[in-house]
């Protein structure tokens, strides 16, 4: 708020400089209408050079010349203000990007320690069930107690036929 009224008192007083410039501007081109009234002797108009309304004229200009320079000084404040809104803007989303990344290195970080753990348990930890089938052990094994069941079952058979016909089991 500071820097608004200290731009709109600049501005005024470069709008009342402005102002009184121009009024002696305007005295400037009064004397030299006057020396032009009395060169070409055309003196029987009445007096050129008539100061009556000089200080309402200089006050009129004077408040102009301030008004529109406080509406400069309101509009660079607001230039200043907007300025500074967007930097901070600028500065802000800067933070807030250095956090993200900040951030996902944290979580990146994590996930490869979780990881890393992960793999080192799996391969000191053997699985309950094996994954892997042994055909020829487990089949070699499986083949040969079938044939020793075979072989009882025909023993069996053959001591059924016998006491079937009477006859003394070996």
């Amino acid at each position: 708020m500071g820097k608004t009224i200290l731009y709109t008192l600049k501005g005024a007083a470069i709008g009342a400089i402005g102002a009184v410039c121009l009024f002696v501007v305007g005295f400037c081109i009064e004397l030299f209408n006057m020396g032009c009234a009395i060169l070409t002797c055309d003196c029987d108009k009445p007096m050129v050079f008539d100061w009556s309304g000089m200080w309402g004229l200089l006050f009129i200009c004077t408040i102009g010349g301030a008004v529109v320079g406080m509406v400069y000084g309101i509009y660079k404040a607001k230039e200043e203000i907007n300025a500074e809104k967007s930097r901070r803007e600028a500065e802000n989303s800067e933070a807030a990007r250095k956090q993200r990344i900040q951030w996902a290195s944290e979580v990146k970080q994590k996930a490869l320690n979780v990881s890393n753990t992960c793999e080192a348990n799996c391969k000191n930890v053997l699985p309950l069930v094996s994954s892997a089938y042994k055909a020829d052990a487990q089949m070699e094994l499986v083949l040969s107690e079938l044939a020793k069941a075979a072989e009882l079952m025909g023993k069996v058979d053959a001591m059924a036929e016998d006491v079937q016909k009477g006859g003394e089991t070996k």
